[in-house]
């Protein structure tokens, strides 16, 4: 099948060798005596396959094919590499460039020829353009060089401004100097008068932070709030955002504003912000994170630019490295059979919460969940049913309990249960809910049809608490009074109780 071939090679010789063979074998051939030349006219003529050897004057085969790949109208056009050079180094180049086939000149022109029939067989022709437009486009284009800077000074900016995002990467643990890291790299890309980034974590627990900065505008107290509603509302919607916190990272553009020629504009409201842009992270379905952009103007933004795009996906880069992160941290922390949190843990909050709760006067209570004869089920039924019994009474537990609270699991079959800011009877109620959805729970084994129990002991803070290691001793002390009364009981552990104990 004919096609329209153009060859490039500074060699007269090899080119006209190869147009020879080529017009032989029924291909209309063009041709350029190097990469500037080539680059014109694939841009004017759009062949169906571009053949070109690597090195030339001005630009080499790589360069042109990276230039040739970067352009709408000439990126989906086959490339063939033509070289002397074996190397594997060449090879990798030559692929990464974009080139579709890598051919030795070693091979003959005839083997050469072949090949290219070859390729040229699978290649879709185009509609043939007519010679005189070929003609003015080439005038047109005269100024190529110019238009080849261009591209190379955009390559080196993209290329610049995924280094700066990556450098990012060594403050991970950092969020603060991350956060102020990004917003400096957006401001000088992207005008914007409010903007806001957010770094989901793994562990639901944590604080959802929305760092947000302004610039160019004076604004009111209740603003940053109304961003706040307005980024979690419109592409966050599910996720719990009441323990969240905003930080204002203002100070990054204060001396810019200070120095500035421009009058800020006074905003009252979110609606005075006329643009905005929010885009969350996602990756492999889970939300990394996410950036909100705000201008007084209309139609500030643009999301289709190639630059928008470089820097989301920078952004992506850098929030799962965060993720990661976050993610690891979390491990470190949580049970691998239940997914609760662990002892270490455990310890850990309780100790923050008592001392939380001492200081400013709060309620807090404890439960410890203890599965009835537990010991019974793995020696009876074995530990896979053992360990699935612990699975669903965990999953369980954390659904029947308030994203607020605290569950850890303290021993083999016990499961610790923490409640900030709650009193004593307020934390028994969903706790009996959960005692009764346990021993609705259905496990089978080889046909047979088995139920569990739960014993529950509950403590709370009181003036007499001494410290988290005595709140956890009175918790105890209720469970084993539960198991003595027959099991399958919630028991409270009461001041009076521990009067009587005295006695």
């Amino acid at each position: 099948m004919k096609k329209r071939i153009l060859l490039i090679d500074d060699s007269k010789t090899q080119l006209n060798t190869l147009k020879l063979l080529l017009a032989k074998a029924g291909h209309e051939v063009y041709t350029a005596n190097d990469g500037l030349e080539g680059y014109q006219i694939a841009s004017c003529i759009k062949p169906d396959l571009i053949v070109s050897d690597i090195i030339m004057p001005n630009i080499n085969g790589y360069q042109l094919c990276r230039l040739l790949k970067g352009e709408e109208a000439t990126k989906n056009i086959p490339v063939i590499l033509l070289t002397i050079l074996n190397k594997k180094l060449d090879k990798f180049w030559g692929m990464r460039a974009g080139a579709d086939a890598y051919l030795n000149k070693d091979l003959g022109f005839d083997a050469l020829v072949a090949q290219i029939n070859a390729i040229a067989e699978k290649t879709p022709s185009l509609p043939s353009p007519d010679e005189d437009d070929i003609q003015q486009c080439i005038i047109e284009n005269s100024g190529i060089q110019q238009k080849i800077h261009d591209i190379l000074d955009q390559a080196l900016i993209e290329s610049t401004i995924a280094n700066e995002f990556r450098n990012l990467s060594e403050f991970i643990t950092k969020e603060k100097v991350i956060t102020e890291g990004i917003f400096s790299i957006i401001s000088s890309i992207i005008d914007f008068n409010a903007a806001g980034v957010f770094f989901n974590n793994r562990d639901d627990k944590k604080i959802k932070n929305l760092n947000i900065v302004f610039s160019d505008i004076v604004f009111t107290e209740s603003l940053p709030k109304e961003i706040e509603q307005d980024f979690f509302t419109n592409f966050f919607s599910g996720m719990d955002i009441k323990n969240g916190e905003l930080l204002i990272s203002n100070k990054l553009f204060e001396d810019i504003n200070l120095n500035s020629e421009v009058k800020p504009v006074k905003i009252k409201t979110i609606d005075c912000l006329k643009s905005k842009i929010i885009v969350p992270i996602v990756y492999d379905n889970q939300v990394l994170g996410g950036i909100a952009l705000y201008h007084t103007d209309e139609n500030k933004f643009n999301p289709s630019t190639k630059l928008f795009n470089i820097i989301l996906n920078e952004l992506k880069l850098l929030m799962r490295v965060k993720w990661l992160y976050s993610e690891t941290q979390f491990l470190a922390i949580t049970d691998e059979l239940t997914t609760l949190y662990n002892r270490r843990f455990f310890q850990q909050t309780i100790e923050r919460e008592f001392s939380r709760a001492k200081r400013y006067g709060n309620p807090l209570s404890l439960a410890i969940i203890d599965i009835d004869h537990f010991k019974n089920v793995n020696d009876s039924y074995g530990h896979q049913l053992g360990d699935k019994v612990l699975e669903e009474i965990s999953k369980l537990i954390k659904n029947y309990l308030r994203k607020t609270d605290y569950v850890a699991r303290y021993g083999g079959e016990e499961i610790a249960a923490i409640f900030p800011e709650t009193e004593l009877n307020a934390a028994v109620i969903p706790l009996e809910r959960l005692q009764k959805s346990i021993k609705e729970l259905k496990f089978f084994h080889e046909g047979k049809h088995i139920s569990v129990t739960v014993s529950i002991g509950v403590s709370s803070v009181n003036e007499e608490t001494k410290d988290s290691k005595e709140l956890i001793e009175n918790a105890d002390k209720a469970l084993y009074r539960a198991k003595n009364a027959g099991r399958d009981k919630i028991e409270v552990f009461k001041v009076e109780q521990k009067a009587a104990n005295r006695k």
